[in-house]
């Protein structure tokens, strides 16, 4: 994945902002609303989202409809992702660094994540050791 330039960011919006996929002609006009611009701009830069799976689309009639390949937070996850894999060695130095940065409201969103992953990462472990009486009934067999 690539970070989006900032026309690919204002289309993804258009096509976050909505449940329903859109063709090239529903984001022209959106963005339209924004100022002047081009109806072929506006289909290269879909389909180029497209060639980077960033979209998905199908044909309709004669028209590509174009739909959001993941939600915005799987899309922004993602590049998170790709930025602390680019940092190797310092990724734990990296967060860190992050965390200072957070608003109070990001800190609790993040706490809770943090809680709900490690009760998932205990239960995992709990759910593959195997219990004393399991152990006990493999050495006597």
């Amino acid at each position: 994945m690539a970070v989006l330039g900032d026309l690919e960011h204002r289309i993804m919006e258009v096509l976050w902002t909505t449940d329903q996929p859109m063709s090239v002609r529903d984001v022209h006009e959106v963005l339209l609303g924004e100022g002047k611009i081009a109806y072929t701009t506006v289909m290269t830069v879909l389909d180029r989202l497209a060639k980077k799976d960033v979209v998905s689309r199908y044909q309709e009639s004669r028209a590509w409809i174009y739909r959001p390949a993941r939600s915005k937070a799987e899309f922004m996850a993602g590049e998170l992702g790709q930025v602390l894999n680019e940092a190797g060695s310092d990724r734990c130095e990296v967060l860190a660094a992050l965390v200072p940065t957070l608003d109070p409201k990001d800190l609790g969103a993040l706490a809770s994540a943090l809680d709900r992953a490690a009760q998932s990462f205990r239960s995992a472990q709990a759910a593959a050791t195997p219990r004393s009486s399991e152990v006990a009934e493999s050495v006597e067999s």
